[in-house]
């Protein structure tokens, strides 16, 4: 069989399914629908499609006939399947298709219009700028609400969940998506009659689960504090693409190339201590190297000390010397290098003194528990903001200053601005605070007016 994909859909599958699995499922070829592609009228094809209007549209083009294709592609065996609910008009559209009704043997409704990025996670692939935009205006953008709210289902139908719904009242986003998921999931209950949830009365080993619905206006320090657990400092410090990330290698002559590497659930290394500490990481993979090192009596080193301390460079020796460690020590050897980068750019742009400051401003206490003043927080921002000299790191103390005091005060405007130093693209994320109900700059009171006047 070949299976045929849209953008949406190939990002399910593959960061779901790897080609070994499917081939197992007797899936050999890959195709995307939008490029053009060769015939094989031998093979049945199986659509994985979200249902959008151009995916349809291209999907009946596959069926019918034109000056350029007198011929069908594929086999007559046609399987079609949607990451998520198809819309009646475009059902339409598929039924008027004749030739491709005749040869469907299927036709369903997978739900799984998510990304399943780790085993315990998952996020729904929408444009988190634009959502941002279009939630946070004067009124949450009906079409994204919907987008989000359809994508929810899904994932609870895939689950067998049916949850109960939390939000705050007073949230205009959280209110709109809960209401719009209800409406939804209770449409797919009424469709679905042989779909069963956990808590029903045939499956009661646990109950009803609970949709905890936030909005970001719930919380908006946590994005911007650093932290430094192993994935928040990768995510957060070093540039990566997606999951992919580049490392230097030894490569066989001995030079030092960069190599692209997957931090995916597939790096079992990864998946262990992703949620570490940044400190416990280094110290757990320099353990681990040096012990398969000792583990060989110092041969590979060509040393009798096993106690002695491992620079990088005998460890990428050891390695080689290792044969039957070395895809293990090539894992190791990585995220070595990984956590190493983080901890040389956590160190040059000073951040153990500037998350200090963070948490004290989050937190509202200081490193010995006590409630600094006023006076003496923006004094402490203002030197921390002139000495940091990374913009995204400036703005993002200036936000966590005025959203921890609800605001700057009138007269600490001018001097923390001026301090922070913000370009357009800084200046411009700083004002949508406002749009999520932050005011950057205190109201001035009638007492305050006449102080400033006097």
């Amino acid at each position: 069989m070949i299976l045929i994909v849209d953008q949406a859909s190939l990002r399910v599958i593959s960061n779901s399914l790897g080609m070994y699995k499917l081939m197992e499922n007797r899936v050999y070829l890959v195709e995307q629908l939008i490029k053009a592609r060769a015939p094989y009228r031998r093979s049945a094809p199986i659509y994985f499609l979200s249902p959008t209007e151009q995916s349809v549209n291209l999907l009946i083009d596959d069926w019918t006939r034109s000056r350029k294709r007198k011929e069908p592609l594929y086999a007559d065996n046609v399987f079609v399947y949607f990451t998520n609910a198809l819309p009646d008009h475009l059902f339409s559209k598929i039924k008027a298709c004749k030739p491709l009704v005749k040869r469907l043997k299927a036709l369903g409704e997978v739900n799984v219009d998510f990304i399943t990025k780790q085993k315990d996670a998952f996020h729904l692939d929408m444009n988190s700028a634009k959502c941002f935009t279009d939630l946070y205006r004067s009124s949450p953008s009906p079409a994204v609400v919907d987008e989000i709210a359809s994508k929810l289902v899904t994932v609870c139908a895939s689950l067998n969940e049916y949850p109960h719904i939390r939000h705050k009242a007073s949230s205009r986003v959280g209110t709109s998506v809960a209401n719009i998921f209800n409406q939804k999931f209770t449409s797919f209950i009424g469709k679905n009659k042989n779909w069963w949830y956990h808590g029903d009365s045939l499956h009661t080993k646990r109950g009803r689960s609970t949709l905890l619905i936030l909005s970001r206006d719930d919380d908006c320090l946590s994005p911007l504090v650093h932290e430094f657990t192993y994935q928040c400092m990768v995510k957060d410090i070093l540039p990566m693409d997606e999951d992919k990330i580049k490392v230097e290698s030894q490569n066989a002559g001995d030079g030092v190339v960069d190599k692209e590497v997957l931090l995916n659930e597939k790096d079992e290394v990864w998946v262990q201590l992703r949620g570490k500490h940044i400190a416990d990481v280094l110290t757990t993979l320099s353990t681990r190297i040096r012990d398969i090192v000792n583990s060989n009596t110092g041969v590979a080193l060509n040393t009798k000390s096993s106690k002695k301390s491992l620079s990088m460079n005998q460890m990428a020796k050891a390695l080689k010397a290792l044969p039957e460690y070395q895809e293990l020590m090539s894992k190791l050897s990585q995220h070595l290098q990984i956590s190493h980068q983080c901890m040389d750019i956590f160190k040059r742009q000073g951040l153990l003194d500037l998350s200090d400051i963070e948490q004290t401003l989050a937190t509202g206490k200081d490193d010995e528990g006590k409630s600094p003043r006023l006076s003496d927080m923006v004094d402490m921002v203002e030197n921390q903001l002139r000495n940091t000299h990374d913009p995204v790191s400036r703005f993002r103390l200036l936000a966590i200053f005025i959203q921890s005091q609800t605001g700057m005060k009138p007269t600490d405007q001018g001097r923390l601005f001026t301090a922070a130093n913000l370009g357009p693209k800084e200046s411009m994320a700083l004002s949508n605070l406002e749009a999520l109900g932050i005011p950057l700059v205190q109201p001035m009171t009638t007492s305050r007016v006449g102080s400033v006047l006097r």
